[in-house]
């Protein structure tokens, strides 16, 4: 996935650098109620991005943390003033791709696949900037599942903390895919995906996996 971005970045002529100095943004943190170590991420986080340039994650999770929860986060105003700065500086990949217009290639796939609403491109209200994206990918069909199925149970620490409910969730929205006789399954996160492949392998299925960026870069 990230090879696909850096190169889906390289094609569009983009000048782009990846801080290696960069962690977790703190998620599984903010989840247990941990806001000690959520500060010290998200203060990492600030530092490492400074203070200018469009930050793009390819990650609807990611990205809804930075957005939603670090300013929640902040121990006072100012700090709350500098991560509202830094959440209006995050783009989530597909909102980022939507906002600079059509590709200068046409991508292909030959094929169905659904396109995960997962529980943070949800909320992010991200969703239609993929289906937008992967509209321009020539001979991509795009089922769905009922909105019942749409959460694929991992969640990051619900899968530790309620493992036979979240292999559950999982299973079942695995099911209500292959109902569609689509192929498989494409995301705007990542950590979804690797939590449905392990189900899907576990189970005997074969299916396909994928993140957006990678059937962008696809011909």
């Amino acid at each position: 996935m990230a090879l696909a971005v850096a190169k889906l970045l390289d094609r569009l002529g983009v000048a782009w650098e990846y801080p290696e100095d960069q962690t977790c943004c703190g998620q599984f943190a903010w989840t247990v109620g941990d806001l000690n170590t959520t500060r010290r991420l998200a203060r990492h986080f600030r530092r490492v991005f400074g203070e200018t340039g469009a930050i793009v994650c390819p990650s609807a999770s990611c990205t809804s943390m930075v957005r939603g929860n670090y300013p929640e986060a902040a121990e006072n105003p100012g700090e709350r003033r500098a991560f509202a700065a830094l959440a209006a500086r995050t783009w989530e990949l597909s909102e980022w791709l939507a906002a600079q217009g059509p590709l200068p290639w046409t991508p292909g796939f030959a094929g169905t696949l659904v396109l995960h609403h997962s529980c943070k491109a949800r909320q992010l209200g991200a969703l239609a900037a993929a289906s937008q994206v992967l509209g321009q990918v020539a001979g991509l069909s795009l089922a769905a599942v009922a909105p019942y199925y749409t959460c694929c149970g991992f969640g990051g620490t619900f899968k530790m903390q309620h493992p036979e409910l979240s292999r559950a969730i999982g299973e079942a929205y695995l099911e209500a895919v292959r109902g569609t006789g689509a192929a498989g399954l494409v995301s705007q996160d990542y950590s979804c995906l690797m939590h449905l492949r392990g189900l899907a392998a576990a189970r005997g299925w074969e299916m396909q996996f994928f993140h957006l960026a990678e059937l962008l870069v696809g011909e």
